[in-house]
């Protein structure tokens, strides 16, 4: 097995943890694929230019490589109760879809790196909901470095669905830690990018 295809188990294995609601194990899967993530990126850096591995299988949809394993993982989770409500906004609610990949698919370094990066934030935000504080609090703060992470990583693409997926949680985190003008920007930014892809195929 090739190093990206065990962090892409790994990756896959978080999903079943979230699946499961089980959220420390998918805290420590998630992390573990991030560090062997780390690790490639120093080992086997990409080079300038490098074409992604991912096929696009309908251009003229508009959607690019990483919104189609989004769409693909909302897909497959629809079983779940997909979205938690924040206990204390029930305005709000916490895009808890993590983003799978299929074992068969090779994913560019970029793509891999965003759904890592995001399946940990969103491992430390959905166990920040059932911990006391001052640990919850940590595990906020810690969510939120990661989708700051996660959403600089999509540099090249800017994937619409990820984006949105990121923009909402950030917003959420930032109302729970109190934050609350910074949570409404996040918001006033989302509901921009909705109203601004009316054109886009993704909506």
């Amino acid at each position: 097995m090739t190093s990206i295809s065990a962090i892409i188990e790994k990756n896959n294995q978080t999903i079943a943890f979230f699946n499961a609601n089980d959220y420390l194990n998918a805290i420590e899967s998630s992390t573990l694929a991030l560090s062997s993530l780390q690790e490639e990126a120093k080992t086997n850096p990409p080079e300038n230019g490098e074409e992604s591995n991912i096929d696009d299988s309908h251009p003229e949809s508009g959607i690019n490589r990483l919104d189609q394993c989004v769409l693909l993982s909302a897909a497959i989770s629809e079983h779940r109760t997909a979205i938690h409500h924040d206990t204390n906004n029930s305005d709000l609610f916490i895009y808890d879809h993590g983003i799978s990949i299929p074992p068969s698919t090779k994913v560019d370094i970029q793509t891999l790196s965003a759904i890592v990066i995001f399946n940990t934030a969103l491992a430390y935000h959905l166990a920040a909901e059932s911990q006391d504080a001052p640990t919850s609090t940590e595990s906020l703060h810690k969510a939120k470095r990661l989708y700051h992470l996660a959403y600089h990583v999509d540099t090249s693409s800017r994937s619409l669905l990820f984006q949105f997926a990121v923009i909402n949680n950030l917003g959420v985190v930032e109302r729970k830690l109190g934050n609350t003008a910074v949570s409404n920007q996040f918001f006033d930014y989302l509901a921009y990018l909705v109203e601004n892809s009316k054109d886009h195929q993704v909506l």
